[in-house]
This record gives structure tokens, sequence and C-alpha cells, in this order.
């Protein structure tokens, strides 16, 4: 049996492998990579590192190999038309590898997207479906990430959270819980032909965000609708769902899952270290 990852070196494919580790024994592990040499520190630890690159399709057949499990990362590359076909090589080397069972990393509910990124999503899950390959599709929500371009830190130090007119809802997830909902499917069973919405069970406003960051930092943040505030994340927010709340993320993740408070505390250096 083998369980084969590619993006290990990536944030979301480290917290995987690091998870992956503690339950599994790393020789069952492989961290496919476009550059072998930067997975040292996984080699070092027992995982069988193999070259593997999107853009080189033969590279990714013989890195496939063996695989009982195979969890596609998606690419990072900037460029979405150059990413979907990179996906769909992957998926045509994951058939003649003999793949047994295929996980992609998607993006929550793509159908109602309106972004280029989207319908990368929804074409390359698609691609997947049509290889007959047994599938498991984690639609992850947005990472948690995205607090770090709302203007906290400036609201931490003026007492004011602007926000643009309007009703703004949120659905983020920590990479530490989508990594963990990952590895409970990678070493469970019965998750063939499954679609997982890997969002939080509930979404969070504006205001919600200022009550977080006046708990954490201690000093008292309130939001001011400004007509003239530009954020790009809100126009991104417009044409996608981000009031769709699932609890496959809670449930899959096997433990609490992190708030917006647990994150702004990592983000002011005030989280507890045990």
């Amino acid at each position: 049996m083998k369980l084969i990852i590619t993006g290990a070196t990536g944030n979301l494919g480290k917290h995987i492998l690091k998870l992956l580790l503690k339950v599994e024994s790393a020789q069952n592990i492989v961290a496919s990579l476009r550059r072998p040499e930067a997975g040292k520190a996984w080699s070092d630890l027992g995982v069988e590192v193999r070259y593997g690159d999107y853009d080189d399709p033969a590279s990714l057949e013989s890195s496939f190999y063996g695989a009982s499990k195979l969890l596609l990362i998606s690419s990072s590359h900037q460029n979405d038309e150059v990413r979907l076909q990179q996906h769909l090589r992957a998926v045509e080397a994951a058939q003649r590898a003999g793949v047994e069972h295929l996980l992609y990393t998607s993006i929550a509910r793509p159908e109602q997207g309106k972004l280029p990124l989207h319908q990368l999503h929804l074409q390359t899950e698609q691609a997947i479906k049509e290889s007959k390959i047994p599938y498991t599709l984690l639609r992850n929500a947005y990472y948690m990430d995205i607090l770090k371009f709302l203007g906290v830190r400036e609201a931490a130090e003026t007492g004011e959270l602007i926000i643009p007119p309007g009703e703004w809802f949120f659905n983020t997830a920590a990479r530490e819980d989508l990594a963990a909902a990952a590895v409970t499917i990678l070493t469970g069973k019965g998750h063939e032909n499954s679609t997982y919405e890997l969002t939080a069970p509930e979404t969070w406003t504006m205001a919600d965000l200022a009550q977080a960051l006046t708990e954490v930092t201690g000093c008292p943040v309130i939001c001011r609708t400004s007509p003239d505030y530009s954020n790009p994340v809100f126009q991104m927010l417009k044409l996608a769902d981000m009031s769709y709340a699932s609890p496959d993320l809670a449930r899959l993740a096997g433990s609490p899952l992190r708030s917006i408070k647990d994150e702004l505390r990592t983000m002011f250096g005030t989280a507890q270290r045990i």
C-alpha cells in the first residue's frame, strides 16, 4: 500500500504529511515533488521521495505508480489555463499508473462561483469523474489566511475595522483542519466517489472579526462602513459562495476547528504555547 501526495513541500502538503506520519508508517508514504531535493526533510524521516512534475507527464506516471491512494493537491501556477492542463495531465497519468483511489483538493461550492478558478476546479473534477478512477473531491474552503488581507493589523492600531457597504459573510478554514480531514480520508475507508464541502459549520461576519480582534488584542475595535473603501477581497466575495456552511470538515477533522480568534492569536503572537 502506498499513499502518494503531490505538492508535499507546499503549505497544505506539509501539514498533511506531518499529520500522516503520526498515524501511518513512513514506508507507506510517497512524496511526489517537482524538485525532489526539496523533500530531504521528508526522506530523512523515511518517506520515499519521487520526481513528479505536472509539466512532465512521463514523470507523473512513474511517480504515481503503485498508489493505493493518490492525493492530487491542485497546482499553484498563477495561470488558470496552465493549471488546468497540468491537472488534466496528472489525471491521465493516474489512469496509466493504475491509481486505485484519487483524491483532489478542489474549492468549496464551485458550481455557485463566477471566478475563473471555479471553472478550473469544475473542469478538473469532471475529468476525474470521467477517468473512472474511484475519487474523493475535497472542496476546500478559502484559507483562514484571508484575515491578513482584511486590514486587521490596521484595525488593531486605529480601533476601526473598515468595510464597504453591504452584508458580508465569510466561511474559511485553517490549513491544519483541512489537512486533518485529508488524512482521515487517506487512512480511512468508504470515501470512494464522494464529494465533501470542507467549510466551517458556521459563517462569520466582519462584526464577528471586530469582536475577535477586541478580545485578542485587548483594544476595542468597531466596524465602520465607508463607501470609499476598496479591497479586492470584497470584490471576490461577490463572485463566490461564502455563505454556505457544511458539517463535513468538523466531522472529518476529528477535533475542534480553529476559529478566527485562534488565527488572530497566532497572527498577533498571543497564541498559547504548550
